[in-house]
């Protein structure tokens, strides 16, 4: 997992996630028993987080790594410092050989990462002063997949949600549309590149895309909602399978955004 250039990187990112100056996050280790079985995760919080609530992200990791590592590369919590980052820990999958990652599919597991993550967003309620506005999940490749299933089966626990390094050509929910980013690297392999545009193809119907669109940030397009859908942004970086580089200023935007979006309508504005 290393560097590479994102086109058309989002400059005006720290001023719209709204960044003071907090000193470095804590970091903190929380565990959880399910099922008998620990459960873990990685979480940095702010350090003087003042009076405001905060904003918290979850962040999965991908197949065959593991959570400390990951915040380690990531460092989104490093550049969103006033946020409550959160980077879960996944169990061994069903892979040859066998490695760390997580569910694809309602049931398989017997949920037991839905389950981890509803435990997980309860016990962090509680333990910091975090803004239900301002919930946001990110998933990287296997932990993509299952940030698809929880826009399928927990759409109201997260605002806005982020892929990345993840396809799903044959997305459907019944469940009500959320603000929802893809990004995928441009030299992930020509083998996906019809993956990628059917899974376009797949978020926009579940996003209920108008048909309008405009260009996003120099880098993406946006998909604009019809009445009661939401917005959707997709895009590709020059990258290969790795996190894209300054991509995390592409999820600060877009998530803070999503909540400014929520606000105004909520207030009736235009």
């Amino acid at each position: 997992m290393g560097p590479n250039h994102l086109p058309g990187v989002f400059l005006a990112a720290l001023l719209v996630a709204g960044f003071s100056d907090p000193a470095l996050a804590d970091r903190q280790i929380i565990k959880i028993e399910i099922d008998n079985v620990e459960r873990s995760a990685v979480v940095f919080s702010p350090s003087n987080p003042g009076a405001s609530k905060l904003p918290l992200v979850f962040v999965f990791h991908g197949r065959g790594d593991d959570s400390g590592k990951f915040a380690r590369a990531v460092k989104l919590h490093k550049d969103w410092k006033n946020a409550v980052v959160v980077y879960p820990r996944g169990l061994t999958i069903d892979t040859r050989p066998p490695m760390r990652g997580w569910q694809g599919r309602t049931g398989q597991y017997d949920d037991r990462d839905l389950k981890f993550t509803d435990l997980l967003l309860q016990r962090i309620t509680t333990m910091f002063p975090v803004d239900p506005q301002k919930t946001y999940v990110a998933g990287f490749s296997n932990g993509g997949h299952f940030t698809f299933l929880l826009l399928k089966e927990r759409p109201d626990r997260f605002v806005a949600y982020a892929v990345i390094g993840a396809l799903q050509p044959d997305f459907q929910s019944d469940a009500a549309p959320k603000p929802f980013i893809l990004l995928f690297g441009r030299e992930e392999g020509p083998q996906f590149q019809e993956q990628w545009v059917n899974t376009v193809k797949a978020m926009a119907r579940h996003s209920q895309a108008s048909g309008e669109e405009s260009d996003y940030e120099d880098c993406c397009t946006l998909l604009y909602p019809k009445p009661g859908g939401a917005a959707m942004v997709y895009g590709l970086y020059n990258a290969g399978h790795i996190w894209p580089y300054r991509g995390n200023e592409s999820l600060m935007r877009f998530f803070t955004q999503a909540t400014l979006d929520i606000q105004t309508a909520g207030s009736g504005k235009k």
